[in-house]
């Protein structure tokens, strides 16, 4: 199927509307009361001539394509919509996912953005460190440190909660200085590359923060998700930097 004939299928919305019905499994009746019944007999014909849509025991079912298609693009359209909400919170950013990641930004489509007010500058910092403090296991890829990040790390550690970070060259010295080399709860490694993004990932929490077009980082947002679908994408996405560094500790 060409890609220009595959996206008029989910060109209109009264058909998306029928699609995501029968995705959830509604019977004609059900969807009958949404949708006039005329409209629903001509939806249906046009989706069973594209071979999204076939009859099955006296019901309308989507075929086996039909619901593959269909999931891939609704997690294209998550993966747009998380987007446009991304660069809508952090509108004078550099927004740099890795590349294979883009296309799973609908686990992200719960986030919250936290930023700082006029009565609460450092909610942010608050924010994460509210939640840092609530953790058992942290990973993080970071190009940049809170002033404080070191000694809270250092506490952190003392608590022998496993510790999993990727930095950049030039923050090697002020975190090496902070941890124990002879610990085996913490695994430091070193990237060449210079991630445009901050991570930070617990059992409990995603944060996400980005840097300004003009080089500095944003100490004043971050993207926020407690969703066990945004943890994973947290963790793969650390996982992703860390396969491509060397171990420091």
């Amino acid at each position: 199927m060409e890609i220009s004939n595959f996206m008029k299928i989910f060109a209109s919305g009264r058909r998306m509307e029928v699609l995501d019905a029968l995705l959830k499994g509604r019977t004609k009746d059900e969807i009958k009361d949404s949708v006039p019944a005329s409209t629903f007999a001509f939806t249906v014909d046009y989706l069973k001539n594209v071979e999204f849509a076939m009859d099955k025991d006296g019901e309308i079912v989507l075929t086996d394509s039909g619901r593959a298609y269909l999931m891939v693009f609704e997690h294209f359209m998550r993966s747009i919509t998380t987007l446009q909400h991304i660069f809508r919170a952090f509108p004078d950013h550099s927004i740099g996912f890795p590349d294979d990641f883009y296309i799973r930004l609908y686990e992200l489509s719960s986030f919250e953005l936290v930023a700082s007010e006029p009565s609460d500058v450092l909610k942010p910092h608050r924010v994460f460190f509210g939640y840092l403090k609530q953790s058992t296991e942290i990973q993080g890829v970071t190009p940049m440190l809170f002033p404080d990040y070191p000694q809270m790390l250092e506490e952190l550690v003392k608590h022998n909660i496993p510790i999993s970070i990727v930095i950049t060259e030039d923050l090697r010295e002020v975190v090496a200085d902070h941890l124990d080399e002879s610990l085996d709860n913490v695994d430091l490694y070193i990237t060449d590359q210079t991630p445009k993004i901050a991570i930070t990932v617990t059992d409990t929490f995603l944060s996400i923060g980005f840097f300004y077009k003009s080089g500095s980082y944003d100490f004043t947002r971050d993207l926020i998700c407690t969703s066990p679908e945004a943890l994973k994408f947290g963790r793969d996405m650390v996982a992703y930097y860390r396969n491509t560094a060397r171990k420091l500790l």
